[in-house]
């Protein structure tokens, strides 16, 4: 696999007949899904803490109706305040998901039920996947995807959790970014069998903006490149990218 940040100036200068397709994930890169969790975790903790039931028969409880979102509050709040701790950062959350990406997966006492409850929120959950908030560059850098693309439009290729999740990014695209049309909106668990099933032209180069290794290795092992992108760093994540989508639109004007 290839990470065009490392070399792009030679391996552009190298290419220069071929063509660009550009594909653009979501959580990370487009939406604030860090925003969105940590939000919704500390909400629901405070309304614990302010005395609110964690029993699911309870019509006025946090989550009535809900006995696994009840539960996993639960142990939570008590796991949190067993550790002396009020509410989670979006860099406790981010430092989470980049220890998944590293295969390390035994996570222990409020981080371990940090991530159970995010998933159970999220969930069969439409409306809270429709209303996460944008990222300040989501239009930006799209804009810059569309013109490096060979054709004018970028793709977006983002992971699902279940069929509610794909539903509710769908309409996160409608509401956010209106200019793309959702049939160019995919929604697939390997990112790298779906570029696979593309059969691109051999001249076309499909190039993937995301922020998760796991999909790096997905898309990279179908052949894809990869820009890297550091969720702990989005202007600077953002720039890197900028500057590699501008070689490739100054490129296309020459040809």
């Amino acid at each position: 696999m290839k990470f065009l940040l490392e070399n792009w100036r030679r391996y552009l200068n190298e290419e220069v007949q071929d063509k660009y397709q550009i594909f653009l994930d979501m959580d990370g890169v487009l939406v604030d899904m860090t925003e969105g969790v940590v939000n919704s975790i500390n909400t629901n903790l405070q309304k614990v803490r302010n005395g609110a039931s964690t029993d699911y028969k309870d019509p006025g409880s946090v989550h009535p109706g809900s006995k696994g979102r009840s539960q996993v509050l639960r142990k939570l709040a008590k796991e949190m305040e067993k550790e002396g701790r009020l509410e989670i950062t979006a860099e406790e959350f981010d430092r989470l998901t980049d220890l998944k990406d590293t295969g390390n997966k035994e996570l222990s006492g409020a981080n371990k039920y940090i991530e159970r409850y995010f998933f159970k929120v999220a969930s069969a959950n439409e409306d809270w996947w429709a209303n996460l908030p944008a990222l300040p560059h989501a239009q930006a850098l799209v804009d810059l995807a569309n013109r490096a693309s060979h054709n004018g439009e970028t793709l977006i290729l983002s992971a699902p959790i279940d069929p509610a999740s794909i539903a509710g990014k769908e309409i996160w695209i409608e509401n956010n970014l209106p200019d793309i049309d959702l049939q160019k909106v995919h929604i697939v668990a390997d990112k790298g069998a779906f570029l696979k099933s593309l059969n691109l032209p051999k001249n076309i180069i499909p190039i993937l903006i995301d922020d998760r290794a796991k999909y790096h290795r997905q898309f990279g092992s179908a052949g894809g490149q990869v820009i890297p992108w550091d969720i702990h760093d989005q202007n600077g994540s953002f720039d890197r990218a900028a500057e590699i989508l501008n070689s490739i639109i100054g490129r296309k004007k020459k040809n």
